[in-house]
């Protein structure tokens, strides 16, 4: 079935469905893409074979509309690449596969657990795993006094480091006590910036008025569509605007082990699919401070060093590969680093109203 098999990537505006279409790319089986999006001015439609305009997914018409599409289009699987439609197509994945695609989403308990930053770290939390403390920011002052100074604030359910500020004291904290949608983190400090942090207080953390991003442990678990488990993915990333720009992949055994554990925990609550666990190594050991269950922007630089996760799993969807195999086609170098640099394509004007063709 794999053979021409068309895969649909929503979400291909941005950086995770433009790297889900490279990783594709790189794919022996012949798949066709087929590239949704709500802009027409989107990049990632004109990188795939076909495409099509879908309206946003808190709009009414969305699931209706992607139904009709992978009906038209004959889609053997539509994979997500943008946060905000995880939990819409969770919960309308049993509708969306009458129409006979495979919806690559998990369970919509494990999905809400993950998009929502406090019930998630009240979850591994009673489980007795290491992800950092969070409350509601109105509670911000109390874990404060509890864990100290600096402290993460940020929007319960973004992504991508957007709207994140990072809080030194309590005059700076005042501000944020009202706002809504928000919580409070504790930072996970990277141990090996302990000695800098007592040297020069925030301008270690915060230079030039932007979090520095360095020394985020990035660890992709990749389960099938039955819960398997078929790789493991490691890598300490530098980033800039929250956009991985240099990526080690490192194997850090204390980390991938507390991990391997959340990713048990939420297996029992129907977590099936690629999920991204960001954490920090500090004095205290491993600390989690967010988790995506999706595949991420820097999916193509783990198939580029020998990853490729969206193949191995159309491989045990279309191609019948086993759990074995599978697993033995995923590959973590460690002799190689990724830099990455943005890229860009030129689209003939008469092709933005008609992407259709």
């Amino acid at each position: 079935m794999s053979e021409g098999a068309k895969i649909a990537v929503t979400g291909v505006g941005g950086g995770v469905g433009q790297s889900i279409i490279r990783a594709l790319r790189r794919s022996n089986a012949g798949y066709r893409i087929l590239g949704l999006d709500m802009n027409p001015l989107s990049a990632g439609l004109y990188q795939c074979d076909r495409a099509k305009p879908v309206p946003p997914c808190d709009h009414a018409d969305y699931v209706p509309r992607l139904a009709e599409i992978l009906i038209e289009e004959k889609v053997a699987v539509l994979i997500p690449g943008s946060d905000p439609e995880l939990s819409v197509l969770a919960e309308a994945k049993s509708a969306l596969e009458e129409t006979g695609a495979h919806v690559f989403v998990g369970g919509a308990e494990a999905v809400a657990i993950c998009r929502d930053k406090l019930a998630c770290a009240r979850f591994f939390r009673q489980h007795g795993l290491p992800f950092v403390r969070t409350v509601p920011v109105q509670e911000a002052m109390d874990l404060a006094e509890e864990v100290g100074f600096p402290l993460i604030v940020k929007p319960l359910g973004g992504s991508a480091s957007r709207g994140t500020e990072l809080v030194f004291d309590a005059k700076g904290l005042e501000r944020h006590l009202g706002r809504e949608g928000y919580i409070a983190q504790e930072f996970a400090m990277p141990a090996v910036w302990k000695d800098d942090f007592a040297r020069r207080g925030a301008a270690s953390v915060f230079p030039r008025g932007a979090l520095r991003q360095e020394e985020e442990v990035s660890i992709q678990v990749l389960l099938d569509h039955e819960a398997n488990r078929l790789g493991t993915f490691c890598s300490v990333n530098r980033l800039q605007s929250g956009v991985p720009i240099h990526v080690d992949p490192r194997r850090i055994p204390e980390a991938e082990a507390i991990v391997g554990r959340m990713a048990d925990e939420l297996i029992g609550v129907g977590l099936t699919g690629p999920t991204n666990y960001q954490c920090r190594l500090t004095d205290e050991g491993p600390k989690v401070f967010e988790i995506n269950p999706r595949f991420t922007g820097i999916t193509a630089v783990r198939a580029a060093m020998g990853f490729n996760e969206v193949d191995a799993i159309l491989g045990r969807i279309l191609r019948g590969l086993s759990v074995e195999d599978a697993r033995g086609a995923l590959v973590q170098p460690s002799d190689v680093v990724s830099c990455r640099y943005v890229d860009e394509i030129v689209v003939p004007r008469d092709r933005l109203c008609g992407i259709e063709e």
